[in-house]
């Protein structure tokens, strides 16, 4: 069984033929939104970017819901252990009936601290050589938490969405949070304000990009942004088709799809599966063998908190994220030189 799949754009195959697989055509890492689908990838995250991509090497990092917190980790002064902590801290939320949103919350700021431990927030801004990026949607004309009023809005968001997706910024804002405006300055499509990430907003720009509407409250007020109630990062930008993803040097994108996709109200609609932009990103992916290998032949999702047992949950969880050594041992094995994989092309 090969468990991993390379995918690369055009220019990215272009240039891994050309160079071969050196760390230094990178400049940045991508991790999409996707809930508990990231806990197969966690041993690939940190073999790249613990041991693979040098500590000197500058990166610029961003990421929407758990694959915020993912590159939030992998920007901790000690990433292995960090991102580590926010694996185990993952698996380890319970939910024995349905959760409110204010529990929801407390087990996110639970994970949040965990992954942050006892150096606090100014940690993950304290790297020269890792630049964190987070996207957070300021939800708009939601500053009460009227659950009718809530679900009309993400009723009208998938009626524009069909449309067109630039008409979602009708509902939606798109906040991009940086620790300098460098590697996603311009995003593009739609538009994009944006604001510091500093030590005293970093806590609630991190609960915003993983808040799921009518499941977590959502953050009010981020300091240094406009007023208002901000949610989760994959409103807008689900796997994070960027057109700014064409400039610069090649991306890293460990993904648990072979695919992406623009935003979470796309997810149903096939035709608008990215490829345009990824001419310089390098996806690195499951392979359906693999994922045929695992807990119930698939990758966790959040229907596991509903459908399993917690223990079970847990357990399948912490099978999924040993099984990803693999992963991680077939991409250093390849860039060794020890066991050469395809690269595909990004449909």
């Amino acid at each position: 069984m090969t468990p991993l799949r390379i995918l690369a754009g055009a220019e990215a195959r272009r240039q891994l033929t050309e160079y071969g697989w050196d760390s230094a055509l990178f400049d940045r890492f991508i991790a999409a939104s996707g809930g508990p689908k990231w806990l197969p990838m966690a041993a690939l995250d940190r073999a790249l970017m613990t041991r693979w991509v040098p500590r000197q090497q500058k990166m610029q990092l961003l990421g929407t819901s758990s694959g915020g917190w993912r590159c939030a980790a992998l920007c901790h002064p000690d990433a292995d252990q960090a991102h580590r902590r926010l694996q185990h801290a993952y698996i380890g939320q319970v939910y024995e009936t349905r959760p409110t949103e204010e529990v929801v919350r407390n087990n996110c700021l639970t994970i949040m601290r965990a992954l942050v431990g006892e150096q606090g927030y100014q940690a993950l801004l304290s790297q020269p050589n890792r630049v964190l990026n987070l996207i957070a949607c300021r939800w708009k004309g939601q500053r009460t938490r009227r659950p009718l009023l809530q679900g009309a809005s993400l009723a009208l968001t998938a009626g524009l969405n069909l449309l067109g997706r630039p008409l979602i910024q009708h509902q939606w804002e798109r906040w991009l949070f940086s620790a300098n405006h460098q590697g996603f300055y311009e995003p593009g499509e739609l538009t994009t304000h944006h604001a510091a990430l500093t030590e005293e907003n970093m806590e609630a720009v991190l609960l915003a990009t993983g808040s799921i509407p009518l499941l977590s409250p959502g953050e009010l007020d981020i300091d240094g942004a406009a007023a208002g109630r901000y949610m989760d990062g994959g409103i807008t930008d689900y796997h994070l088709d960027l057109p700014v993803l064409r400039r610069g040097g090649l991306v890293l994108y460990p993904h648990f799809h072979p695919y992406a996709l623009p935003g979470w109200f796309d997810k149903s609609l096939k035709g608008r599966r990215a490829g345009g932009n990824f001419e310089r990103v390098v996806m690195l992916v499951p392979s359906e063998e693999f994922v045929a290998s695992l807990p119930g032949m698939k990758i966790p999702d959040r229907n596991d908190f509903k459908s399993l047992p917690t223990d079970e949950r847990q357990q399948r969880w912490h099978q999924v994220t040993e099984a990803g050594e693999q992963l991680a041992q077939a991409f250093e094995a390849m860039v060794k030189g020890e066991r050469p994989l395809d690269i595909e092309s990004i449909d």
